[in-house]
């Protein structure tokens, strides 16, 4: 049987070591599941999957026409002036930058720019943050936040009839002692008792409005995040989960800004990094990918008014800028699209809408994907009778901190129940064990087909088919480990084999000082299904593995144990002292860091092993009630359609998308970092790599054949096993009969 793997994520990036736990427990429970019957999956609330007569009356999203004379200017923000919509523009104009208010009239949006804006001009061209704001008795305020000189700076002006009387606080203008630049002002509010209130990552100041005197200053203690918004009477500030800080864990609400007023409220669930507005009287806004929420105080609760896949914050092919809104219900967000656009949606109650979904599929995923969202938005629009709702167990950027043997229990638990998944994201999962329990279907029929015309890469999906021709897993992505180095040539790190031959005549350390761990880490996922066979340990394939980790470690140099704050080199380390790393390859744009790295150092770089990382491993629960539907819409997701975007997340499986990707401009993608040389820091260009690179690439993802396995147990007995074998305490006779000696039980069970 093929297809028994765990594929080394992004987890492995940011040092976590996720693995299949226990096979013993988890065919436990798996038997339990079969033994108490299966629902079947995707069951509705009655009142929307079985519904007699449609239910009319929900929030709607359509797209506010933008005025012409705008086309050429950049939106920056959206706000409400005596409840009425307002955007404020910016246009680059010989070197300066103008900027232009608009509101929305009966009629369309008319410029309604006041004199002292009109004529105030910024001296910076290519980035500015600003921000216009407005107190109840009608005074205006500007902020703008950029660089000049390379610098960058806090201004603030306060507009007087047709002059822009500057009024920048005085500590915006002095660098930090301890950093040595200016503050950086993260948002400001201006509220209707003339005082004005900034965020940085310093602290919250509250200035007087008439000139900018600092009337007091509070340290800022806990970890806010971007979104900061006032009511005139209150400010908001987004309080971040402590893990990982992406996530926003509740809003911290301040009358009049100060810290001794503060209380909590607490926000919807899953609600990530929504962005939030305020309007009088305490009402909040957030909106997300899991839809758009609204917060009364009286109450004291969030009501749901729109799924997130009714609108646009599900799509991950544009982003939202900016959300504002009006008392009578309406609800506004602009949003950036991937393609340079820029669009207006209206959110609002319709009376007479009907909700159209009779299907909803519960697709469920350990971790979000961009990829899937964009899948089940864009589904939905085709069919919007179908909803396939997403539910993952964590955040994508959470993977240092998954914990599996919670997901088991919480994944068989919805099996024994009502709430089954119709569709499962296998990633991490040992899905052999969910189909040999006869827990998901057979999709040969939705593959094969696409294999067959080329639509597909099989050297990928076809490691998936079983002996007997079934198939109950796809990925929609993949990746690959890049050897690069310098000194070295590509043919030299292909293989364990080339790289053992290579090194053992080296006497620099390529790879730095190892543990027996890292050691480990880095090549045993591309051994691991060579020296386990079955239930067999291959005696002869572990030999000759141990003898190349042996010359690799010689070579490196062993060391015990890793201080609090050290590591081993990366692909940062090789325009230093490094000469060689592995780094992942998730996609085109991902491949443009380590590319960069080694044009830098004038190296080479390579696939490692021939070896591929499956990712979003895709199976459909054989108990589910839409089967036809959840195959329908694995098509779907291996098209072109959604298969063209790319997602920094791997690589197209299907052929004409890779083929797309490697011929698209990435100039977008393109950064600015820095990296340590001879011991000290300088500016590094992260640019877009040349199109026979990007050629080299996309032939050797078809030259890829074999997905990478990880077995806790397996990794678990070999750091115990070769500690004292690659420190040259333990033959390799006797470091062969210790492996075997330690996965004799694990392998008979």
């Amino acid at each position: 049987m093929r297809g028994n793997m765990m594929l080394l994520g992004k987890r492995k990036r940011k040092g976590g070591n996720i693995m299949i736990q226990g096979r013993r427990w988890l065919a436990a429970v798996l038997c339990t599941v079969i033994a108490a019957g299966l629902c079947g999956c995707g069951k509705q609330d009655a009142a929307v999957d079985d519904m007699a007569e449609p239910v009319k009356g929900r929030y709607v999203e359509s797209q506010e026409a933008l005025p012409q004379e705008l086309e050429d200017w950049k939106i920056k923000q959206l706000f409400t002036v005596n409840d009425e919509l307002h955007l404020l523009a910016v246009q680059q104009q010989e070197e300066k930058t103008i900027l232009r208010e608009w509101a929305s009239k009966e009629d369309g949006f008319v410029d309604v720019t006041q004199d002292w804006l009109a004529v105030l001009e910024l001296n910076c061209m290519d980035w500015a943050e600003v921000k216009l704001l407005q107190e109840e008795g009608g005074v205006q305020y500007l902020f703008a936040g950029y660089a000049t000189e390379g610098e960058y700076k806090g201004h603030l002006w306060r507009g007087q009839g047709e002059t822009a009387e500057e009024i920048t606080p005085e500590k915006w203008t002095v660098p930090d002692e301890q950093w040595g630049s200016y503050e950086y002002i993260m948002d400001i509010e201006a509220l209707d008792n003339g005082t004005l209130v900034t965020y940085s990552y310093q602290s919250v100041d509250i200035f007087q409005g008439g000139d900018g005197s600092l009337l007091k200053s509070e340290p800022v203690t806990a970890q806010y995040g971007e979104s900061f918004t006032g009511d005139g009477e209150n400010v908001y500030l987004s309080l971040m989960d402590e893990a990982g800080g992406l996530s926003v864990a509740g809003i911290e609400k301040r009358k009049d800004g100060r810290e001794d007023s503060a209380e909590m409220i607490t926000v919807p669930e899953n609600t990530g990094n929504a962005q939030f507005c305020a309007l009088k009287g305490g009402i909040l806004i957030a909106a997300g990918n899991q839809g758009i929420f609204r917060y009364q105080p009286e109450a004291a609760e969030w009501e749901k008014l729109i799924d997130g896949m009714e609108t646009d914050f599900s799509l991950t092919s544009c982003w939202c800028v900016d959300i504002s809104a009006i008392s009578d219900g309406r609800i506004y967000a602009l949003f950036q699209e991937s393609g340079g656009g820029v669009k207006l949606n209206r959110y609002e109650y319709d009376p007479e809408a009907v909700i159209e979904v009779k299907e909803t599929l519960k697709l469920y995923t350990v971790h979000d994907s961009s990829l899937l969202n964009q899948a089940a938005a864009m589904y939905h629009r085709m069919h919007p009778e179908v909803l396939i709702s997403v539910e993952y167990a964590y955040p994508m950027y959470y993977y240092d901190k998954t914990d599996y043997n919670a997901v088991y229990q919480e994944l068989n638990t919805m099996l024994m129940g009502d709430g089954a998944p119709d569709i499962l994201v296998m990633d991490h999962l040992n899905m052999d064990s969910y189909a040999e329990k006869g827990l998901l279907a057979d999709i040969n029929d939705v593959v094969e087909p696409l294999e067959q015309s080329g639509a597909l890469l099989s050297n990928i999906t076809g490691s998936y088919v079983q002996e007997d021709g079934s198939r109950y897993i796809v990925p929609l992505q993949f990746g690959f480990w890049i050897a690069a180095g310098r000194d070295i040539a590509a043919e030299n790190m292909v293989s364990m084999k080339n790289l053992a031959e290579f090194l053992s005549t080296q006497d620099y350390s390529y790879l730095g000082d190892q543990t027996v761990s890292e050691l480990v880490d880095k090549f045993y996922p591309h051994f691991c299904n060579e020296i386990v066979q079955g239930k067999q340990l291959n005696q002869k394939a572990l030999g000759q593995t141990l003898d190349y980790l042996k010359i690799i470690a010689d070579n490196s140099g062993m060391v015990s144990s890793r201080g609090k704050d050290e590591k081993c080199f990366n692909v940062w380390d090789l325009a230093d002292q490094g000469k060689l790393a592995f780094e992942e390859a998730d996609g085109f744009k991902g491949c443009m860091f380590p590319i960069a790295i080694v044009d830098y150092i004038k190296g080479e770089f390579t696939v490692f092993e021939s070896s591929f990382i499956p990712s979003v491993q895709v199976g459909i629960c054989a108990k589910s009630r839409y089967t036809e539907t959840a195959k329908d819409f694995l098509r779907f997701a291996l098209s072109e359609e959604i298969q063209d975007k790319d997602y920094y997340s791997g690589f197209a499986v299907n052929s004409a998308s890779l083929e797309k990707q490697s011929v698209q401009d990435r100039s977008e993608a393109e950064a600015e970092t820095a990296i340590m040389v001879d011991g000290g820091y300088e500016e590094f260009q992260i640019k877009s790599y040349s199109q026979e690179t990007a050629e080299k690439l996309l032939e050797l993802c078809k030259t890829l054949c074999k997905p990478i396995q990880e077995d806790s147990k397996i990794r678990e007995v070999l750091i115990e096993a070769l500690e004292g074998y690659l420190n040259g305490n333990q033959s390799k006779e006797e470091t062969i009969q210790q492996i075997e000696g330690g996965l004799k039980m694990y392998l008979a069970e």
